[in-house]
């Protein structure tokens, strides 16, 4: 699903009404979403956004309540787009190697995973015990996902929430410190981060597909953002 698809329908989910403007709800919070990555939720204000998109603020309350009402919808996309995906990566895989792969593909990929919303939303937590424990339902729900898969493919379960928290800490980890490696040069890291992460040695066939597969996908995402 793209992002505007999941915007759409975030905001279908909260929709007051469906008046017939130029303007849809859809279009203020997609708007809201870039402002949020951009410059943090302080930025996110109706007046500003409305000089955004060259309309008045009235125009605003056409679609929401109010400002929370909006900043919902920022927080139920974050859910969607980056928790939610999260947890579909480790669905209907039957080996250890596919599901951590098909894990890390997806936080490889900034149209399943964006991490610049990430580390937004988890500014914004600092400041907002609403939205704290907004991520940490989130947080507990994707880690449970990783050891509910790592017991699955038969580990014992302090094992299995071991390796699902280093799993999850490491790759949150990476982007709050803000590294920005070429796809390149994690991929020299691949192997290694298998047998430490997953327990076990990655199977070389498997690598290469990854490989090929991902910078597949980064040349889609690089046609798309350009």
């Amino acid at each position: 699903m793209s992002d505007k698809e999941l915007i759409e329908r975030v905001a279908q989910a909260g929709a007051l009404t469906e008046p017939n403007v130029h303007l849809t709800r859809a279009d203020w919070l997609e708007a809201a979403i870039r402002l949020f990555m951009q410059e943090g939720v302080e930025a996110v204000r109706i007046t500003r956004l409305a000089q955004v998109m060259a309309v008045t603020r009235g125009s605003f309350y056409w679609h929401f309540k109010d400002r929370d009402d909006l900043l919902d919808g920022l927080v139920g996309f974050w859910e969607q787009k980056n928790m939610r995906s999260t947890m579909l990566a480790l669905e209907n895989v039957d080996n250890l190697q596919d599901g951590m792969l098909s894990l890390f593909s997806t936080w490889l990929d900034v149209s399943r995973f964006e991490p610049g919303l990430d580390m937004a939303m988890r500014d914004w937590a600092r400041r907002s015990e609403r939205v704290r424990q907004a991520v940490a339902r989130a947080d507990k729900a994707c880690m449970n996902a990783l050891a509910n898969f790592f017991q699955r493919m038969g580990l014992e379960e302090i094992e299995a929430q071991t390796r699902a928290r280093t799993t999850y800490f490491c790759q949150i980890g990476y982007y709050l410190i803000g590294l920005q490696e070429e796809l390149e040069d994690r991929m020299v890291y691949l192997d290694d981060t298998m047998k430490i992460l997953g327990g076990q040695p990655l199977d070389p066939a498997k690598a290469k597909a990854f490989a090929e597969r991902m910078y597949s996908v980064q040349k889609d995402n690089a046609k798309k953002s350009g």
